[in-house]
This record gives structure tokens, sequence and C-alpha cells, in this order.
């Protein structure tokens, strides 16, 4: 099989496409021929050596969590040979920038009828993190006000379109020149991060930093009485932030993280959204395999709605 293998950690990204043998598969798992994945922020952090445990003391590694393909041998009583399916590698495992791939059958689901390989291929990491930030942490009713920074990346925007499916009234942080996206996916109130104030008067009863650049303190006068604040990481980009985080954490029982866990379960009820046109992937820029560089470039440098596909097809 063809795979893109990181052979080096590094703030410069490089991939070599190499030739390597089929993974082995045991009782319980099914090896997927992938047709696609996609780049996620938290791929760039494994890629750089920031996520120590998934990438310390390791080379000629294949890191990428999201896959959608074909199951082309099964040893599982869930799934038969033929069947389409998706979901998502553990983050500290990868493996899936590869054309094929193997996977305990409670972590994959059978794809969503109404997407393509390659849409199935973006949504698991950035909808799972999002689904389960708003109704395992963030305990989301119908109705609530919500606030959502980072409204128009991955997660964010994955998370504006859950939340309208609760009816919720979503206020979403982002870019002046990403207004009209956060607007068509679903914010009722879009506000420019950079040059405007969130309205001082505003209480939401739940706040989700899906940007992972604030802290509980920077928003807590936004909360309603038993609001919740919920966070991919809080603000972890320099050591003021690390500091008052840690001190929140601590401190704020109304301030949660959110841990991304793979599970049929939670993918299955995506698969639900997206078949009843409640959720849609969004692309930004499809690459190929051999393109993997490229793609974690442009992740890098930013500056675009939705996510980057990889078409392993």
């Amino acid at each position: 099989m063809k795979a893109a293998v990181l052979e080096r950690i590094g703030a410069s990204p490089k991939f070599k496409i190499k030739e390597l043998p089929s993974p082995a598969i045991k009782s319980g798992q099914v090896r997927i021929r992938n047709y696609a994945s996609s780049v996620s922020p938290v791929d760039t952090m494994i890629r750089q050596g920031k996520a120590v445990l998934a990438s310390a003391g390791l080379s000629n590694q294949i890191i990428g969590s999201d896959f959608s393909g074909r199951v082309i041998a099964s040893k599982s009583r869930l799934f038969k040979e033929g069947d389409e399916v998706y979901g998502m590698r553990p983050i500290i495992k990868g493996g899936a920038y590869a054309e094929e791939l193997v996977i305990d059958d409670d972590l994959v689901v059978l794809k969503p009828t109404n997407l393509t390989f390659l849409e199935a291929g973006v949504i698991p990491l950035v909808g799972l993190t999002a689904y389960q930030a708003l109704f395992k942490v963030g305990r989301l009713q119908a109705k609530e006000n919500v606030l959502i920074t980072g409204c128009t990346g991955g997660v964010g925007a994955a998370a504006v379109q859950l939340a309208q499916s609760m009816n919720a009234h979503i206020s979403g942080l982002c870019s002046e020149n990403h207004r009209a996206y956060a607007n068509a996916i679903g914010c009722d109130v879009v506000i420019d991060y950079k040059n405007q104030q969130i309205p001082s008067g505003a209480r939401f009863d739940l706040i989700f930093d899906a940007a992972g650049m604030y802290t509980y303190s920077d928003l807590k006068h936004h909360l309603a009485e038993h609001g919740l604040f919920v966070t991919t990481r809080g603000e972890t980009n320099n050591i003021k932030g690390i500091v008052k985080t840690a001190v929140d954490v601590v401190f704020e029982p109304n301030m949660k993280f959110v841990f991304v866990k793979p599970n049929a379960e939670d993918l299955l009820a995506l698969k639900g959204f997206i078949e009843r046109g409640q959720l849609k992937p969004h692309i930004a820029h499809t690459f190929s395999l051999e393109q993997l560089t490229e793609a974690h470039r442009l992740m890098k440098k930013g500056g675009f709605v939705a996510k980057i596909a990889i078409d392993i097809s």
C-alpha cells in the first residue's frame, strides 16, 4: 500500500510517499481501503512534535485520524467486505494518511449515505469534537444561548450546525472576512473578534471555545448563572495564558475541557445529523496524498474557512 510517511517531526512539514506492507488484521477488526482523510490543527501539532504522547521517540510514522473508505477484509461480526464506512483513528495512533488501515470495529460505522467518500473523510474528528463538546460536556438544551469562538473553522462550523439543530441562538466569533460564511452556516450574530467586543450585556448558557484561544477568566462575565465554558485547550499559546488556564481548571467548576474520544455511538449520532441535513461538511481545499506537505503548509498559514481534504482515491 501507499502511505505518506512523516520521516521526522519539526516545524517544516515533510512527508515522503512510500510503499508499505498492508497492515495485519486481528479479531474484532476490519481492514479498510481508505479513500479520504483530512488535515486538522491537531495533525499539525503532532507533526511539529507538540503532542508528545503521539510523536515522542517515533520515526517513519503515519499520522492522520480521519478516514473514509470501503471494507476489504473483516474479522468482525459487524461489517462485511464491501461496506462503505467512515470513522476516526485515535489521535495518538494515527495511520490515516495511507491507502489502507486497520481499525477496531467499535471505532467505525457505515458512511452517511448522502456523502461522498471525500466529504465523509473530513467529518469525524471535527464532528465528534463538536458533538461531545456541546452535548456530552456542555449539556446543551433546546433554545439556549450559545457563543462559539472560531465559528468558521472545522470544529466551530460543525458546532454551529449542531447547535442550530437544537434551535439555539448562536453567536459566533470569527474574522470579518469570514462573516458571510458564519451567517450561511447558522450564526444569528457574528462578532469580528479583532475589531468588535462581545456586547457587555450578552449572557450565554454555553460558551464553546472551539478556537482554543480563551480562558474561563476571559469570558466568565458573559456566562449565565449556571452557564458552562467548554474549551478544546484554553489559552495555551503563551506562558500567561497557560498559567491562567491552569488556575481556572483548579478553581472554576464551570470550566470544562473536551478531549475527543472516537467511538461508534457518537459516529452514529453524527451520521443521523448528516442524513437529516443538519450537518454538512464544507471543504475549502483538496489535496492528493502526494501533496500532503503542501496541505500542512496551508493549515499552518491559515486564512481559510472549513476543512482541508486529502483525496487518497
